[in-house]
């Protein structure tokens, strides 16, 4: 087993980034993204990395979202002190399982095995909650003070480690929202959310509804922005595509998970139910001289210009779904 102790730790960078500088830059992890904490228990936290803020994963500890920006993906951290650092770690999962002429017959299974006592175990978890210890250092204690731990089969070794990792090990391993990850992610958790539709499901309709770049897709998305979603990301950022919704504004949380660039989020474009056949359109919004706009307090200014932005990108809206001709 790899030790641990020699990683140095994760030190914190910069964090000013604001939603319209996100950018894809993979395998990097970025402010103001969305990312899934994988924890060893099989739980799977989905956590917005907010500059100068706090992750609490449970028992698992918190740490600082600082210390996390600007690191990869995919590689495990563990938190190592009540302040919240975080340094890398190795991966425990054994590489190999070789066949061997042990068995479980006559292994004692009680509290005898193990010569730790409770007490002692605490005060080693107490030293690991300092920064003294990793847990690393814990299970490798607990191994080499179970007496019948070498009897056992390799598979049944495995085991015991891994269901230590599972009480003391205080890593997580931070996974970037991707199509796959992000339906798993919900179909375990939240499978109504999604309407329980699977990955390979939804393959399936981004083939058949002939999704592809530069295309033009009229969708109707009832799983909280998932279809929307893996349309989205098939044009790549070249495309139309066009979402029909209940409700006055669209409820598509996934799409906002997926952190996709202003590049991609440009090409989505939603439009109610309500407005499918409305003959006179939007509202448009009173136009102002530019006398009136210069009398205008800083908040009745920022209020019109939102107002003018939000007619013209419904409009546009509109207007794409009654030009119709949609491939897909």
């Amino acid at each position: 087993m790899a030790d641990s102790t020699k990683q140095p730790p994760v030190t914190a960078v910069s964090a000013e980034t604001s939603e319209d500088d996100i950018v894809d830059q993979f395998p990097h992890i970025q402010a103001m993204q969305f990312v899934l904490i994988h924890m060893p228990s099989g739980n799977v936290k989905m956590v917005l990395m907010r500059p100068d803020s706090t992750v609490t994963l449970g028992k698992f500890g918190s740490f600082q979202c600082n210390n996390l920006i600007g690191q990869p993906f995919g590689l495990s951290y563990e938190i190592y002190d009540r302040e919240g650092n975080i340094r890398p770690v190795p991966n425990w999962a054994l590489s190999s399982v070789e066949e061997t002429a042990a068995n479980n017959q006559n292994i004692v299974d009680d509290t005898s095995v193990q010569l730790l006592s409770q007490e002692e175990v605490e005060r080693l978890k107490e030293e690991g909650m300092k920064g003294n210890m990793d847990a690393a250092e814990i299970i490798r204690k607990m191994i080499e003070s179970h007496t019948e731990f070498d009897k056992k089969t390799e598979f049944s070794k495995a085991k015991y480690i891994q269901r230590k990792m599972m009480k003391f090990l205080k890593v997580f391993t931070p996974v970037r929202p991707t199509l796959y990850s992000i339906t798993q992610y919900f179909f375990n958790k939240n499978p109504e959310k999604i309407r329980h539709l699977r990955i390979d499901t939804l393959s399936q309709l981004l083939n058949h509804a002939n999704v592809r770049a530069n295309g033009k897709i009229l969708v109707v998305d009832d799983t909280q922005g998932l279809i929307i979603s893996a349309v989205a990301e098939r044009l790549g950022g070249y495309g139309t595509l066009v979402g029909l919704h209940d409700g006055k504004d669209s409820n598509y949380d996934v799409l906002r998970y997926m952190n996709f660039s202003k590049h991609i989020m440009d090409t989505v474009h939603t439009v109610p139910f309500s407005m499918v056949d409305s003959e006179k359109g939007y509202d448009e919004v009173e136009k102002r001289t530019e006398e009136e706009i210069s009398e205008m307090t800083e908040e009745a200014l920022r209020s019109y210009e939102r107002k003018t932005r939000m007619y013209a990108v419904r409009s546009k809206a509109l207007q794409l779904l009654v030009e119709g001709e949609f491939d897909g």
